[in-house]
């Protein structure tokens, strides 16, 4: 049997062969080579620096310069522990050769999923992240840290570029999306010993878009309309910063109670009714003055007008 002559490169062609099977190489042994220990280690010192404990079952090379962790556990220095079932961790190869520093993630979380890009060069950072189906009723996270029983399936997606040096610079938009939304517990209330403890409330969906510009986030609507309870956001804005949780937060919020709601308290509307009468609107809503910071918001009842 006479085997088949192979084709014979030359010039441009032969040079090209060469460079794709060293790209190739290269990749493979870099795959096969990866240092996840080592990356277990970094990261581990890395969050120790942000203030967080880093522990994983497991931790695996995964594509050509990645890592695979599983049962990761987040734990905070004041004790919130985030529950990661998976992550997937990857450096971005093309960006690296342009000078940036360039991470990929992808994230199994409250039955849901989070994934995205962190980039870094040239003293610009940004943040592009999606965010599908997490269940706020199973981030203890957010109970612990507002005293809320939250409730719902949050879809995020935003594209923030950063630059500290500059703020004129710092520019992106974010989406939000809360479905079958709810909360109930303690409501901190201004001059009210231990707060306002509240049956479950319906929010329906909630929706939030904002346009960040000048190292502003303004939000262009952030409402919710339930059965329960009807909010929205008015000249609500945010200064963007590194670390999120400490942005600066303002702006105004318009609350409305349905009689739905005071049919399951009863008893509370006369105490609510009471302790906001100063911030009643003419339509029956509730005014309040937000301010605090983007983790820890707080408001007030606002003088009517």
């Amino acid at each position: 049997m006479k085997l088949p002559r192979l084709p014979v490169l030359e010039g441009w062609k032969k040079r090209a062969a060469y460079g794709a099977f060293f790209a190739l190489a290269f990749l493979f042994a870099l795959q096969r080579t990866f240092p996840a220990d080592a990356v277990r280690e970094r990261l581990t010192l890395e969050a120790a620096a942000q203030g967080w404990q880093v522990r994983m079952n497991d931790i695996v090379p995964s594509g050509f310069a990645g890592v695979r962790m599983r049962e990761v556990t987040l734990e905070s220095r004041d004790g919130v522990r985030i529950p990661v079932e998976e992550a997937r961790a990857s450096v971005r190869l093309w960006p690296l050769l342009l000078g940036r520093r360039s991470l990929a993630f992808d994230l199994r979380l409250f039955q849901g999923r989070l994934e995205g890009v962190v980039e870094e060069g040239r003293g610009v950072q940004r943040l592009a992240l999606r965010a599908e189906g997490l269940d706020l009723a199973t981030a203890a996270p957010l109970k612990q840290a507002t005293g809320l029983d939250l409730a719902g399936v949050l879809g995020a997606d935003l594209d923030v570029t950063l630059d500290p040096k500059d703020q004129q610079k710092t520019a992106g938009r974010i989406e939000l999306s809360v479905e079958g939304a709810s909360l109930g517990g303690q409501v901190p209330i201004p001059g009210m010993p231990g707060g306002l403890t509240i049956p479950k409330a319906s929010l329906g969906t909630v929706t939030g878009r904002a346009t960040v510009k000048a190292g502003k986030a303004e939000f262009e609507k952030l409402e919710a309309r339930g059965p329960d309870l009807e909010a929205t956001g008015e000249q609500l804005y945010f200064m963007v910063q590194p670390r999120l949780e400490f942005a600066p937060l303002f702006g105004r919020a318009r609350v409305k109670v349905a009689d739905a709601f005071w049919q399951k308290a009863p008893a509370l509307r006369a105490v609510a009714e009471a302790a906001l009468a100063s911030s009643r609107r003419p339509d029956g809503s509730w005014q309040f003055q937000v301010y605090g910071s983007l983790g820890h918001p707080q408001a007030k009842p606002l003088g009517g007008q």
